[in-house]
């Protein structure tokens, strides 16, 4: 009896436990890829990444790597700029990055007015798709795509049992332009190439365009002696 016990008890497939409410599992945000040929936009997806990481931070699920340790990534490797679209290379920034999931994705235009960002999380060192979002972007409020766009990926992650809990991003009860979001990008971009002048002057008119934009403040801030 105890044999036929222990034959049924290894015949009962596994279920994967839930996740260990203390266990939370580390994510990059990569810049993603920009199917546009206006440069605009194309400097935007810095910016987009920037806001990402802020609003995936506050989720208490989940340990995000700041943006700044995503360029020391592309630097180690020295993908500068190259598009990192194939799987090998996923595969680097994964081990380098030190992650769990790898957050991609697209930001797909026909003109300003027409755009959308579609994202995926990955899987590492799998690379299996998790979880995938796409969202309408508009231009007088990037905000609004872009917390809608974490809130929906959070879910999904709180159904399939990889994150252990979940909080929305907290709504913003201000806009922000893809305009002012661009110069916001561009700044980020002096930042890591050690324009400090041209990163000071373009927070400066964003903070002007956009008092209430925090993460604009903190780093205009950071300048000042």
């Amino acid at each position: 009896m105890l044999r036929l016990a222990a034959l049924l008890f290894l015949a009962v497939p596994a279920f994967a436990a839930p996740p260990d409410a203390g266990v939370r599992p580390r994510v990059a945000v990569l810049y993603f890829e920009a199917s546009t040929t206006d440069p605009d936009l194309t400097a935007f997806t810095k910016g987009l990444a920037a806001l990402l990481i802020t609003d995936f931070t506050s989720n208490p699920g989940l340990r995000v790597l700041e943006r700044e340790r995503l360029e020391d990534a592309l630097k180690e490797l020295d993908l500068g700029e190259t598009k990192y679209a194939d799987k090998s290379t996923f595969a680097k920034m994964g081990k380098v990055l030190g992650v769990e999931y790898l957050v991609i994705g697209n930001l797909v235009c026909l003109g300003k007015s027409q755009c959308r960002i579609v994202a995926r999380v990955m899987s590492y060192p799998q690379f299996d798709e998790v979880a995938s979002a796409k969202v309408l972007l508009d231009p007088a409020d990037v905000f609004a795509a872009e917390e809608q766009l974490v809130a929906d990926l959070s879910r999904k992650l709180l159904a399939l049992g990889t994150i252990a809990s979940f909080e929305p991003p907290a709504k913003r009860n201000h806009k922000l332009p893809l305009s002012t979001g661009v110069k916001y990008a561009r700044a980020l971009d002096a930042k890591d190439k050690k324009d400090p002048a041209t990163q000071k002057k373009l927070l400066t008119e964003v903070v002007k365009e956009q008092p209430e934009f925090k993460l604009a403040q903190l780093d205009l801030l950071s300048l000042r002696d």
